[in-house]
């Protein structure tokens, strides 16, 4: 039995953050007011932290393009090595987040180089294509492709195989959990680990965020509902969510890889989150589940120093090296 605790609220360290967010980059987006102001406030954003990326030495970066489909999209790929390493290394391949509607691979540079510089691995950020424009499955399936050619292509990108490990955060998150699931259907690739940051899986969009919060930190409910909207090309429906569309109602979870999930407990994403590891470890497969007391959705961005987001930082970087470290186990 879930007991819920109705005195959650924001706590006091994440007060000033939260509200700085809101003054600077305008948390949370209103999508409903028009996409497009959207992707332009949250560009400017994405702009600052590429130039805070340029004193991260030390770092090579490189773009390719998976080119797929019936209309031979190129999917742009952004790729972070250490510099000056010829041999093969394991590689973090990185879905970006930003409630599937907005948002570019480039806007966690940052973050990016920082686990290239502290893991020594390669790490991919795929720019897949963004709803309402590009519906499922186009997103999905442009992470694929991204994932296909870094497989294919390993030997001339100095890429261990072994240790591939797919990751995402939020909408990433949830196309990560979603990427996990065909590739292991689809068979050619296999994958070391799944690390699922607050991710973004129930198109129902009907679990509770923590206590007495009422879901207008950073991402809130109508957001949610207008991004699966977006992606579905309609309003979510139960019993009518494509096979793939969302991780979370898909029945067989078996045979997938080891997965860590991490989400604050205010975070409207939790509840959804919590169930999704139990689904998996029901299936049988290992999962580890950190929830974080008093954590909003992207509370680890929104003030770096809190205790709680050091806290989370240690445990993503642990699960993260650990994965890249561990060779691909079939279950």
């Amino acid at each position: 039995m879930i007991v819920k605790n109705t005195k959650k609220r924001l706590p006091q360290e994440f007060v000033q953050p939260v509200a700085d967010a809101s003054e600077t980059i305008g948390f949370p987006l209103d999508l409903e007011q028009g996409i497009m102001p959207a992707r332009e406030k949250l560009m400017q954003f994405i702009e600052q932290a590429l130039e805070t990326s340029k004193n991260i030495e030390g770092i090579e970066k490189l773009k390719r393009e998976a080119i797929y489909g019936d209309d031979n999209y190129p999917v742009p790929l952004f790729i972070y090595y250490p510099e000056n390493q010829n041999k093969a290394l394991p590689v973090l391949y990185w879905i970006h987040g930003g409630g599937l509607v907005v948002g570019t691979a480039q806007q966690d540079e940052v973050i990016l180089k920082n686990i290239v510089k502290d893991m020594g691995c390669v790490v991919v950020a795929v720019d897949y294509r963004l709803a309402p424009e590009y519906p499922f499955p186009k997103p999905l399936e442009d992470c694929y492709a991204g994932l296909e050619y870094v497989f294919d292509h390993a030997a001339d990108l100095n890429i261990d195989t072994n240790h591939i490990v797919v990751g995402g955060a939020s909408a990433g998150g949830g196309l990560t959990a979603a990427l996990a699931q065909i590739t292991c259907d689809k068979g050619k690739i296999s994958l070391a680990h799944q690390l699922l940051l607050y991710p973004m899986l129930d198109p129902l969009n009907i679990t509770q965020a923590g206590g007495d919060i009422d879901d207008t930190y950073i991402w809130t409910r109508s957001n949610n509902l207008f991004g699966w909207t977006s992606y579905l090309g309609q309003k979510p429906k139960e019993g009518a969510i494509p096979k793939y569309a969302s991780a979370f109602y898909n029945h067989e979870l078996t045979n997938l890889p080891p997965a860590t999930i991490m989400v604050g407990d205010i975070d409207l994403f939790a509840q959804e989150d919590i169930t999704y590891a139990t689904k998996l470890s029901a299936a049988g497969v290992p999962v580890e589940l950190h929830v974080y007391p008093g954590g909003v959705h992207v509370f680890e961005i929104i003030n770096p120093e809190a205790r709680i987001s050091q806290n989370f930082l240690a445990a993503r970087d642990n699960a993260l090296k650990a994965a890249l470290e561990n060779s691909v186990v079939q279950y």
